[in-house]
């Protein structure tokens, strides 16, 4: 595709009016949301450690018991 000479003359003006509209953009819209985008993480970040943490206590709990209830069975034994 030529390009006639007024449209050579205007695509560095059309190119630099939209490199500033997608700066402007990229600024404005785009900077402040990474921040909140940020904020979210973090809040996903330690919710899920206390997920984790509550897991690890209960299952914590469970192999405590599972212990005791050997240790209680050899107990039974040893008796028998």
């Amino acid at each position: 595709m030529v390009l006639g000479p007024t449209a050579r003359m205007l695509l560095p003006y059309l190119n630099f009016t939209i490199a500033t509209s997608a700066l402007v953009f990229q600024t404005t819209v785009l900077y402040p949301w990474h921040h909140e985008l940020e904020a979210a993480f973090n809040k996903l970040k330690q919710e899920q450690l206390e997920v984790l943490k509550d897991f690890h206590e209960v299952k914590l709990g469970r192999i405590e018991e599972l212990e005791r209830k050997l240790l209680d069975l050899n107990g039974e034994m040893r008796q028998d």
